[in-house]
C-alpha cells in the first residue's frame, strides 16, 4: 500500500543522507541508519552480509574506490508500504569518473526496506540487483576494466548480445528471487508465511518450469508442519501435521534428511502414490482441506505422483508433478535450490514475526491477568469479586476470546459461592449445590484436575439451563433470559479451571483450545491474589478480634470492679462507649435485670454516651414484646420500629416513671427521638442486655451475644460477690462469738488447771505436814536437851571441872548438827512445795529421777493418811542406781508423778472399801533402757474397763464422783510427757488386776 505523505517525505530524507554517505566515503554517517539485525547483498560476487558489522567493515575498505567518482543518472524511485515496513526501489543508471572522462557502467535495481523505532527510520535489508562481472573479490567496481570493455563494446556487440540474453534470464530468475524476498519482507503476521508458498509457485511457473502442488514443511522432532497450494495454485488448499514416520519409513527420504544433499527427487507409481496419499489423509491432523483434492482415480489417471524438494534450514520446500519422473530437468532442480534459499529468509522472518507475535501476545494476557490481579489484590470483601468477574469476562474478551460469561465459584463446605460477570453486567451473589453437574465439577477437582472441558449441545444444554433456572438467584436471571431469547441456548462448552479454593468457569459457545493455557494462568494469577485476599481478611478478623477482645476486656474488667448495684449506669455507659468504638452505630445500649415477679426489667442505659437513671421497663409494650421470645426459649431477639408505630412507642415510654422524665430533658434539649430503630435483645440468666441501634447490623449480632456473655459471667460473679460479702460478714461475727467463747474457755481451763494444782498440792498438804513434823520434833527435842546440858557444863565449870565440860561441849555441838540436819530436811520440804505450787519455767535441768519419785511417793502417801487414818498400803519402791541425773522439768515431772500415783492409792483404797480383806500395794519403779529411762507406777486395784481406757487422756474425763476430780490431771499429764518432753505416756490394764502406768523419757535430748 502507499505510504502516508508524511511517511514518504521522512523515508526519502533518511534515504538521501544515507545515500550522499555513501557516494562520499562518510562511513560513520552510513553506519548510523542500519538496524543492528542489518542485512545487505551487494551487486558482486561474494557480496553478501547478514549484519550491520559486517556490511560497515566491507564499506570501510572500498569507499575510497567511487568517493566523489559517481554519478546517478535517469532515476525512478518507488515507494510503497507493508505494514510496519516501507519498501524503497531506486532504479538507476550508474556512471563513474575515470579520470576526466564518464562511464556508463550499468543499470541497478537497489532495493531498500527500512522500518521505524524509537530512533527513526532504519535500514533493515538492501539488495542491489545488478551482479557485476567486472568487479573482483573485496572491490566494488571493476573501474580499471570498464575503459577496456568500452574500447571492446563495439567489437563485441554479437557476443555482448548472447551475454545480455543470458543476463536477462538470469535478471529474471534474480526478480523471481527478488519478489519471494520481498514477499518474505513484506510478512506482518506469521500466517503470511503461506502467501510466501503461493508466491514460490507463481514465480516457478513465471520462469516457465512445471509444478502442480507447491508445498513447504517444517520439520520438528515429532511431527511435520506442512502448508500446500492448491490443485490450481492460486491459494493454500490444505494445512496439516504429519508424524515423522511418514516419511521415516521411506528410506530415500529417511536417509535424504539425514544426509546434507540440497535436494531429492521421489517418484512414485500411481498405487505408491495412492498408498502415501491415503496414509497422509490418514495419519494427519487437518486443520484446513482442499476439496479439490485428488482422487485415487486422478491419480492413476495421471499414472502417480513425482516429488520434487529442496531442503531449508528448518525443513523444506517441493513442487509434484503429475506420473513418474525419474529425472526432472537440472535446471527446475538448480532454481528449487534456489527458491529454498531465498525461502528461508522468509522463513526467519516468520519466525521474527512469530515470536515478535508471540512476545506481542504475551505482553497483552500478562496487562490482562495484572488488570485481574490487581482489581483482587484491592479487594476488601468477597463480594466485590461481582466487579472482578465482569472484569474478568472483559479482560477475556479483549484477548480475542470469545466468552459468554465468566464466574469465580469458591467451594464451602457443603455448597459452593457464585459471582458470575459477562458483558450484559454483573450477577447477584448466589450459592449452588454440591450436586449434579456441580458434584461432577467439584469431584473433578478433588481428584486433581487442572481442566476439564463440559459440553452441552441440544437438548442436554436446554436441560442444563432448566436446572440452573431453578436456583435461587441466577434462575430469575435465565427465566428472563428464556423469555427474551425465545428458549434457552443449544450449546455452550464450560471450562472449569480448578485452584486451590475452588474454580473458575469460562463459558463459551464455540472451542477454544489455544486459550485453554490462558484459562489456566488467570486461575493462577487468581490463586495467588485470593490467597493474599484470604490472608488479609484472617489479618483483619484478627485485628478486629482483637478490638472486639479489648473491648469485651474494658467490659469485663468494669463489670468485674462492681461493688454495688448502683454501678451498673456506670457500666451501661461503659459498654455503649466500647459498642461505639467498634463502629457499630447504636443509639443507645445496657444492662436490664429481671424484677422479682419478672414481669419487667430494671433498665440501666446509656444513650449517646449519657448515663440514664434507671427505670422499670415492661417486658411488653406499644411496639416491643420481650416477654414472647423469652418464654420461646430464644436467647437473641430483633425488632425493628419505625414509622407510625414508633411514635405510639415513645409516646407509650414517656408514660413510664423516671424514663418519661428521661424523654423530656431529651425534647427540651433540642434532640430529636429516632424515626427507625432496632431492638437487639441478648437473653441470661438475670435479664437481658439491651443495644438499640439506628440501622440493620447483622454482622454486630455475634459481638452483641458476646457482650451479653461477658455480662452475665460478671455479673453473675457480682452476686457471687454480695453472697459472699453477706456469708462473710455472718462468718465476722460467728467468728467474734467464737472468740468470745474460746477466751471465756481459756479462762475457764486456766482456772481448772489452777484447782488441779491445788487440789495436786491439797493432796500433798498432809504429807507434808506429816513428813516436816518429824524434823521439827527433832529439832525441838535437840534444843531441850542442848538447853539441859549447857546447864550441866556451866555446873562443871563452876566446880572446875574441865574435862566434864568438855566432854558436855561434844554432846551440845552433835545435838547441834542434829538440830541443822533436821533444819535443813524441813526447808527442803518447804522448798519442795513451793517449787510444786508455782507455774512451771519450762526450762529443763539435771533432776534425780530416783529422789524425785521416792519423795512424791511418801508425801502422797502420808497426805491420804493424814485424811483417811483407816488407809494403809504397802508401798514398793525398785529404783535403779544407774540412772544418775536425768535432764528434765522437775516441777511438771513432778506433777505428773504425783498425779499418777494419787491416782493409784486411789483405785486402792477404792478396791479396800469394797473388800475388807484386800491389802494395797503400790510401787514405784525406774530403769535405765539404753538411751531411754521408764517411769513405772503401779496398783493392784480394780483396773480400767476397755471402753474407758480409750478416753482417760482426753481433757475434763473423770470415773471419780463429782467434785473429786476436774478430769485434767491424766490429760496434762499427757501433754507433759508427749509435748514437753518429748516421751510417752502408756498405760497397761487388766480389769480386777491392777493398772500400771509408764512414762517412757530419752535421756539425751
Amino acid at each position: 500500500m502507499k505510504p502516508t505523505k508524511h511517511n514518504q517525505q521522512q523515508v526519502t530524507e533518511v534515504y538521501d543522507k544515507w545515500l550522499y554517505s555513501y557516494l562520499n566515503g562518510d562511513i560513520e554517517t552510513y553506519d548510523s541508519y542500519f538496524d543492528n539485525a542489518f542485512h545487505f547483498i551487494g551487486s558482486t560476487n561474494n557480496e553478501e552480509f547478514l549484519n550491520r558489522k559486517d556490511t560497515t567493515d566491507f564499506f570501510r575498505n572500498t569507499a575510497e574506490q567511487f568517493s566523489g567518482k559517481t554519478q546517478l543518472r535517469n532515476e525512478t524511485k518507488i515507494i510503497e508500504q507493508f505494514g510496519e515496513l516501507v519498501i524503497l526501489t531506486h532504479i538507476f543508471d550508474a556512471w563513474f569518473s575515470n579520470g576526466e572522462i564518464w562511464n556508463f557502467y550499468d543499470r541497478f535495481r537497489f532495493s531498500n526496506v527500512l522500518e521505524k523505532n524509537n530512533e527513526g527510520w532504519h535500514f533493515v535489508y538492501q539488495h542491489y540487483s545488478t551482479p557485476d562481472s567486472k568487479a573482483q573479490k573485496g572491490e566494488t567496481l571493476g573501474l580499471d576494466k570498464i575503459s577496456k570493455e568500452n574500447l571492446e563494446l563495439r567489437e563485441a556487440i554479437k557476443r555482448r548480445t548472447i551475454e545480455l540474453e543470458e543476463k536477462n534470464r538470469e535478471l529474471e530468475i534474480e526478480g523471481a528471487l527478488e519478489r519471494i524476498r520481498a514477499k518474505a519482507l513484506a510478512m506482518i503476521a506469521p500466517e503470511d508465511l503461506l502467501d510466501v508458498v503461493v508466491t514460490l509457485r507463481t514465480e516457478f511457473l513465471k520462469l516457465g518450469y512445471e509444478a502442480q502442488y507447491f508445498w513447504h514443511m517444517l520439520w520438528l522432532p515429532e511431527t511435520y508442519e506442512k502448508a500446500m497450494t492448491s490443485s490450481d495454485g492460486t491459494r493454500i488448499g490444505m494445512v496439516m501435521e504429519l508424524p515423522r514416520h511418514l516419511h521415516g519409513d521411506i528410506p530415500l527420504l529417511a536417509q535424504w534428511e539425514k544426509s546434507t544433499d540440497p535436494k531429492v527427487i521421489y517418484a512414485m507409481d500411481a498405487e505408491a502414490a495412492i498408498d502415501y496419499v491415503d496414509k497422509m489423509i490418514t495419519l494427519g491432523n487437518f486443520q484446513q482441506i482442499d476439496p479439490q483434492a485428488p482422487t485415487h482415480d486422478d491419480i492413476r489417471h495421471i499414472g502417480g505422483l513425482t516429488f520434487v524438494m529442496a531442503r531449508t534450514t528448518h525443513g523444506e520446500i517441493g513442487y509434484s508433478l503429475p506420473g513418474v519422473v525419474e529425472n526432472p530437468p537440472k535446471e527446475d532442480q538448480k532454481i528449487l535450490v534456489k527458491f529454498a534459499e531465498a525461502f528461508d529468509l522468509a522463513h526467519q522472518r516468520f519466525l521474527d514475526l512469530q515470536k515478535s507475535e508471540k512476545q506481542a501476545r504475551e505482553v497483552q494476557i500478562e496487562l490482562a491477568l495484572e488488570k485481574v490481579r490487581s482489581r483482587t489484590m484491592a479487594m476488601h470483601h468477597s463480594d466485590e469479586l461481582q466487579e472482578t468477574s465482569f472484569l474478568l469476562d472483559q479482560q477475556v474478551r479483549a484477548l480475542g476470546i470469545k466468552t459468554w460469561g465468566c464466574a469465580f465459584n469458591i467451594y464451602g463446605e457443603n455448597e459452593s459461592t457464585e459471582w458470575f460477570g459477562n458483558e450484559a453486567g454483573i450477577l447477584h451473589t448466589y450459592t449452588v449445590p454440591r450436586a449434579g453437574i456441580f458434584k461432577k465439577y467439584y469431584d473433578r477437582g478433588q481428584n486433581g484436575e487442572t481442566l476439564y472441558i463440559q459440553e452441552f449441545s441440544g437438548d442436554e444444554c436446554v436441560a442444563h439451563y432448566e436446572y440452573m433456572s431453578s436456583l435461587p438467584v441466577i434462575g430469575d436471571v435465565l427465566k428472563q433470559l428464556k423469555k427474551t431469547n425465545n428458549g434457552f441456548p443449544t450449546y455452550q462448552i464450560d471450562h472449569v479451571v480448578y485452584f486451590k479454593y475452588g474454580y473458575l468457569l469460562f463459558i463459551t459457545r464455540e472451542p477454544v483450545p489455544d486459550a485453554y493455557d490462558i484459562f489456566k494462568r488467570f486461575a493462577k494469577v487468581f490463586e495467588q491474589t485470593y490467597t493474599r485476599f484470604i490472608d488479609l481478611q484472617k489479618a483483619e478478623a484478627q485485628a478486629r478480634e482483637s478490638q472486639i477482645e479489648t473491648a469485651l476486656e474494658r467490659v469485663r474488667t468494669r463489670t468485674m470492679a462492681m461493688q454495688h448495684s448502683n454501678e451498673l449506669p456506670e457500666a451501661a455507659n461503659d459498654l455503649f462507649l466500647q459498642v461505639q468504638e467498634l463502629g457499630i452505630p447504636a443509639w443507645s445500649a445496657g444492662y436490664c435485670i429481671w424484677t422479682d415477679d419478672k414481669k419487667g426489667a430494671t433498665a440501666f442505659m446509656s444513650s449517646e454516651g449519657v448515663i440514664q437513671k434507671p427505670f422499670v421497663l415492661p417486658n411488653v409494650g406499644v411496639g416491643y414484646d420481650f416477654d414472647t421470645p423469652l418464654k420461646n426459649g430464644e436467647n437473641f431477639h430483633i425488632g425493628e420500629l419505625g414509622g407510625e408505630l414508633i411514635k405510639e412507642h415513645y409516646a407509650f415510654m414517656r408514660t413510664l416513671p423516671v424514663f418519661g422524665e428521661v424523654i423530656e430533658g431529651v425534647l427540651k434539649a433540642g434532640h430529636l427521638l429516632p424515626s427507625f430503630q432496632i431492638f437487639h435483645i441478648c437473653y441470661f440468666k438475670y435479664g437481658y442486655v439491651m443495644f438499640i441501634t439506628y440501622e440493620r447490623v447483622p454482622k454486630s449480632h455475634d459481638i452483641f451475644k458476646r457482650f451479653a456473655t461477658v455480662f452475665e459471667q460478671t455479673y453473675t460473679r457480682f452476686l457471687d460477690l454480695q453472697v459472699k460479702e453477706e456469708q462473710a460478714t455472718a462468718l465476722h461475727t460467728e467468728k467474734k462469738r467464737l472468740e468470745d467463747t474460746l477466751y471465756n474457755l481459756q479462762t475457764t481451763q486456766k482456772q481448772l488447771i489452777q484447782a488441779e494444782k491445788m487440789a495436786s498440792l491439797g493432796e500433798l498438804t498432809a504429807g507434808i505436814a506429816h513428813e516436816i513434823q518429824n524434823p521439827l520434833n527433832f529439832v525441838n527435842n535437840f534444843s531441850e536437851v542442848s538447853n539441859e546440858l549447857i546447864d550441866e557444863m556451866n555446873e562443871e565449870l563452876d566446880k572446875g571441872d574441865l574435862e566434864e565440860a568438855r566432854f558436855i561441849a561434844s554432846d551440845i555441838k552433835q545435838n547441834l548438827e542434829k538440830i541443822n540436819h533436821h533444819g535443813k530436811r524441813a526447808d527442803n520440804i518447804v522448798k519442795g512445795m513451793l517449787q510444786h505450787s508455782r507455774s512451771s519455767s519450762g526450762k529443763k535441768e539435771p533432776t534425780d529421777i530416783n529422789a524425785l519419785a521416792d519423795e512424791y511417793l511418801r508425801l502422797a502417801y502420808h497426805g491420804l493418811r493424814a485424811k483417811d487414818k483407816s488407809f494403809n498400803a504397802e508401798l514398793i519402791t525398785d529404783f535403779d542406781e544407774h540412772i544418775g541425773k536425768v535432764n528434765m522439768i522437775p516441777q511438771d515431772m513432778g506433777r505428773v508423778i504425783l498425779n499418777l500415783i494419787t491416782n493409784a492409792f486411789y483405785a486402792v483404797n477404792e478396791k479396800k472399801q469394797k473388800d475388807t480383806d484386800f491389802k494395797p500395794i503400790v510401787s514405784v519403779s525406774t530403769k535405765s533402757l539404753g538411751n531411754h529411762i521408764s517411769i513405772s507406777v503401779s496398783d493392784n486395784g480394780d483396773g480400767i474397763p476397755e471402753k474407758v481406757k480409750e478416753k482417760i487422756f482426753q481433757p475434763f474425763f473423770t470415773t471419780k464422783p463429782t467434785g473429786q476430780g476436774t478430769g485434767l490431771g491424766l490429760s496434762m499429764s499427757y501433754d507433759i510427757v508427749t509435748k514437753g518432753h518429748g516421751g510417752e505416756l502408756q498405760v497397761e490394764t487388766e480389769e480386777s488386776e491392777g493398772t500400771t502406768f509408764k512414762i517412757n523419757l530419752r535421756i539425751h535430748d
